[in-house]
């Protein structure tokens, strides 16, 4: 007899459709028992995002189908009500990577253009095909000047440049997009982005007379008008696919965070020479924008205004920096004076009555460099703000929702995860199993198993107001170039079985105990426990019980035959 594989059997638990209405809510109670009362934020690259075999052009997509689905996921499985992506502005190659963060902070990446929507079928699939990379992020196919889908977009670009729409658009945002543009174009006439190395009159076009810059710019525009105008149609899509992104996950109760990159572009420092201090950086290789220029007072609203208008909230990318400025070996030291200007220009772009606790600030730095403190206590306006850190560094004064609110720390104005993009992958330290012992009553030696120590580190920041995690530990990812893949459920399914993905049950169950909210809330604890076991657990799928069924049936009938058989040669 020949046995066949069945292709589509999946040996995963999950949740049933008669348990996903009562799963959500005592996720819901749980949380909010437990402590987590306000954000809940996903964090994830959108290059990440999952895409279908047939549609995978090696970068994701905020706005596709496949990538709702996802968040949809997120929010029944995790709880999440906020997405904090990645840097949304343009990256390049740079010795064969793609550092989000040296990219550009006022204009948008090809990555965000939802790049389907704007094609034909066949030339879609032409991207498609020439991905070689299914399960890893492939900028190259999407990013590069001469990528295919760039190739794509030029095509587009031919068939609706004429529209009505795309006009209004160049007139509304030209005077923030034509630098960037002409830039551009003069990168590619003299082959380097470094426009030290261009000609005089070129390197310094905006510190010219008028009339000398508007003469050179009519010349650049004569031999690079259509590049010119295919950068500005290119953030006409990506400004469309992001609205459109945003509307979608606010429509199913999610609101999007961009990331305000700490640095400024190179077209940027060209384009505006008197906002930034020559020659200068405030480390990481970003040159220093002058605080105390008007100028640079300028660029900076500027650039606020840029996100304020796109997300619903924001990551404040190194935000110390605004408060104790690096500049080569020294510091300039602001206060709160640099971000009391960046609140009133987000309330500018949002309303009076917009909740600056949604603008969150990574104030997560070197001590030596910048130091939060007033002696035991927050600085006033740091403990004023909505500050992000993780439990990397845990220790046992720092690093802990339960040692943030043992300083006092106001448990509304700080949000916590595990891990995020910055962070290496999660794995046992003794110092921190030590700590993670004493907040979840876990023995220590228990917690340097590495899947143990890992549940536990999920499990501490549930208990903060305000929480996070990273996309890839709550999968089970562990490159930081790996998309999540198109078969995510069954992915997390096999990892929970495993021990090595998020299972909120199992987190919420280690807080309830730790704190005894299992005593106080007996029923709602028997539910978490029933469902941390559910999704922990395999299942054989109905195709093979179905043949296990019949494969009984069958011997069950051959038994009784048998015994009839041996009966009447019996009697004969």
């Amino acid at each position: 007899m020949e046995i066949r594989a069945i292709n589509s059997l999946s040996f995963k638990r999950g949740l049933r459709q008669s348990e996903e209405t009562e799963y959500k809510e005592v996720l819901r109670q749980a949380k909010s028992i437990a402590g987590n009362k306000g954000k809940s934020i996903l964090i994830v690259p959108t290059a990440a995002l999952p895409q279908s075999e047939i549609n995978n052009t090696g970068v994701g997509n905020l706005t596709t189908p496949e990538s709702l689905k996802f968040f949809e996921f997120a929010k029944k499985y995790w709880g999440i009500n906020e997405v904090q992506i990645l840097p949304s502005g343009q990256f390049h190659n740079h010795h064969g990577n793609y550092p989000v963060y040296s990219g550009s902070s006022m204009d948008l990446g090809n990555h965000m253009i939802d790049i389907k929507s704007h094609i034909s079928d066949k030339d879609f699939r032409t991207i498609v095909e020439h991905n070689n990379l299914k399960n890893r992020i492939n900028y190259a196919n999407v990013v590069d000047l001469n990528s295919p889908q760039e190739q794509m977009l030029k095509k587009a670009y031919d068939n609706k440049s004429d529209s009505k729409a795309f006009k209004e658009f160049k007139t509304r945002n030209l005077s923030r997009l034509e630098p960037k543009a002409l830039f551009r174009a003069l990168r590619n006439m003299y082959g380097t982005a470094d426009f030290y190395k261009w000609k005089e009159d070129d390197k310094n076009l905006f510190s010219l007379p008028a009339q000398m810059k508007e003469k050179r710019i009519k010349e650049i525009y004569e031999l690079k008008g259509k590049d010119i105008d295919f950068y500005l149609f290119k953030q006409f899509l990506a400004e469309q696919d992001l609205k459109k992104a945003k509307e979608k996950l606010n429509s199913i109760g999610i609101k999007l965070n961009g990331d305000f990159i700490c640095g400024f572009s190179y077209d940027e420092v060209w384009a505006h020479p008197k906002a930034f201090i020559p020659n200068t950086t405030i480390g990481w290789g970003l040159p220093a924008l002058d605080f105390e220029n008007p100028e640079g007072i300028k660029l900076l609203k500027e650039k606020v205004n840029f996100y304020a208008k796109r997300f619903d909230g924001l990551r404040v990318d190194a935000a110390w920096t605004y408060a104790k400025q690096p500049v080569n070996d020294t510091y300039r030291v602001y206060g709160d004076k640099i971000l009391n200007i960046i609140d009133d220009e987000v309330k500018k772009a949002k309303g009076e009555s917009y909740n600056l606790k949604n603008i969150m600030h990574e104030f997560a730095a070197d001590p030596a460099k910048f130091n939060i403190f007033d002696g035991y206590n927050l600085k006033q306006y740091i403990a004023d703000r909505t500050k992000i850190f993780t439990s990397a560094h845990m220790s046992e004064d720092f690093g802990s929702n339960d040692i943030f609110l043992k300083r006092g720390w106001n448990p509304e104005n700080f949000i916590i995860g595990a891990s995020n993009h910055d962070t290496s992958t999660i794995t046992p330290s003794k110092e921190q199993a030590k700590v993670l012992s004493k907040i979840l009553n876990i023995p220590e030696e228990k917690l340097m198993d590495k899947k143990e120590f890992l549940k536990a580190k999920l499990s501490e920041p549930t208990a903060a107001y305000n929480n996070m995690i990273y996309y890839q530990e709550a999968l089970n990812l562990r490159n930081k170039t790996d998309k999540i893949p198109a078969n995510y459920e069954e992915l997390y399914y096999k990892s929970l079985q495993k021990g090595e993905a998020f299972n909120p049950m199992d987190a919420l169950a280690k807080t309830f105990k730790a704190k005894g909210l299992d005593k106080e809330n007996p029923k709602l604890y028997k539910k978490i426990i029933k469902y941390k076991k559910i999704l922990e657990k395999k299942q054989i799928p109905t195709a093979l019980k179905w043949i296990t069924a019949g494969a009984i049936a069958i011997c069950a009938a051959g038994l009784i035959y048998i015994a009839h058989y041996h009966k009447s040669n019996k009697n004969t």
